[in-house]
């Protein structure tokens, strides 16, 4: 069931990476650096940036709907941005960003985002290259969620999430169960019985807050 879950995995960057322009650009352009602690919230916009771009750690983003439930949206990774469609003034619907850990940031105003895309061509094609990259993501876990069971969406983000390590897969630090029920479009109450099926069998083992992903069905090959 694990092995036949079609996990992303993260591309390798092809292009420069977006901070790295930035530090030689910041000070044109505007760009304020920002550590965000782990757990803090950013509205965006909010009136002070409406692009973030992640230097070291990770965000998740999350929107409101209708009924005040929270989407999950995408996580955003070092070089990846958020809230570029803010700045190029295609998007009203508000984003809740969040980090996962510690996390620092460039923080761009709308004017700053749209001159780097004009004037520095290579953040250009890296932004470009960065959308693509979450949008692919993105585009696989909308087909999960209309092909794929809880158990196996939950499987497949366990995976997402693991670090490799010598003593195998594992999760430093597990979200809560509501958080991986927002992740994967399902229920706490889903994910706790899930979890808890995944611990009887002994693909799971808890220590402490870290999450082992145990045995040969948690491997990497199909990616």
């Amino acid at each position: 069931m694990i092995q036949s879950s079609r996990i992303a995995a993260a591309a390798p960057h092809r292009v420069s990476f977006i901070p790295d322009i930035l530090e030689s650009h910041a000070a044109e352009l505007g760009a304020r650096r920002r550590i965000l602690p782990k757990g803090q919230t950013v509205d965006l916009p909010d009136g002070e940036c409406c692009v973030l771009i992640v230097v070291a750690g990770m965000l998740s983003v999350v929107t409101p709907t209708i009924d005040g439930k929270e989407a999950f949206l995408s996580d955003v990774r070092p070089g990846e941005m958020v809230g570029e469609a803010f700045a190029l003034g295609n998007d009203s619907v508000p984003l809740a960003v969040t980090a996962v850990e510690q996390t620092e940031v460039w923080a761009l105003r709308k004017p700053a985002y749209l001159r780097a895309l004009s004037d520095v061509p290579e953040f250009t094609v890296a932004a470009m290259d960065a959308m693509c990259r979450r949008q692919c993501r993105t585009n696989l876990r909308m087909a999960e969620s209309v092909t794929m069971h809880v158990a196996d969406r939950l499987a497949a983000e366990l995976l997402r999430m693991a670090q490799s390590s010598d003593d195998g897969e594992h999760i430093e630090q597990l979200p809560t169960h509501r958080e991986l029920a927002v992740r994967i479009a399902s229920h706490r109450e889903a994910v706790t019985k899930e979890l808890s099926r995944l611990e009887r069998v002994g693909a799971i083992r808890r220590e402490g807050p870290r999450l082992a992903l145990v045995g040969p069905s948690w491997s990497r090959d199909g990616l």
